[in-house]
């Protein structure tokens, strides 16, 4: 009787110890082709900052965020509320803020979601002008700006509205592309007799 158990006892061994290599090693697949599959930030920052320098150690461009995190799985970043600073030179630099963003994985290209908002300020701070859309894609190293949304643009004496736009921000020049309407403020003889 006792041989009975004791071969008993060491058949349910060998079940609970096969029972145990089976379910480890699909356990290890499983988390191993979840990984794969999974998007998760590697790292996160909050209240983010940073500043691109040119060869020749001036401020290239500068970008805020109140929260970043890296992805590694696709080596983008994902950016809350970003705000970028392109210096240009010998001109005041151009901002560009939105709700979300998206740096894509060898950092030239920043995606731009909810209400996109780039403006300008001229030499003494005072607006120069104003663009709004809802999504844009930025070319950071072109210093280049984009969007197929409908576009609002706000001059000191004109307001143009279109459906897409390129923007060479280094050269200040803009294209509209379709539907373009531009509105101009009416000339007052009474300053400019």
């Amino acid at each position: 009787m006792f041989t009975g158990r004791w071969k008993l006892a060491l058949l349910l061994a060998i079940i609970a110890s096969v029972s145990y290599w089976v379910l480890d090693k699909l356990n290890e697949d499983g988390v191993s082709q979840l990984s794969k599959l999974a998007h998760y930030p590697d790292y996160y920052m909050e209240n983010f900052t940073t500043l691109t320098m040119n060869q020749d150690g001036t401020p290239k461009n500068r970008l805020n965020a109140t929260y970043i995190a890296h992805y590694p799985d696709d080596n983008t970043s994902e950016l809350h509320e970003p705000q970028l600073e392109i210096f240009r030179q010998d001109k005041p630099p151009i901002i560009v803020k939105s709700d979300k963003g998206w740096i894509t994985s060898n950092n030239d290209v920043i995606l731009l979601s909810g209400n996109v908002y780039l403006h300008q300020n001229d030499a003494d701070g005072n607006p120069k002008l104003e663009l709004i859309t809802e999504d844009a894609r930025i070319l950071v190293g072109e210093k280049y700006a984009e969007t197929d949304k409908a576009t609002t643009l706000i001059s000191k004496k004109s307001i143009t509205t279109a459906i897409g736009m390129r923007a060479y921000l280094q050269e200040q020049r803009m294209e509209f592309l379709n539907n373009v309407q531009t509105t101009i403020e009416a000339r007052d003889p009474a300053k400019n007799p």
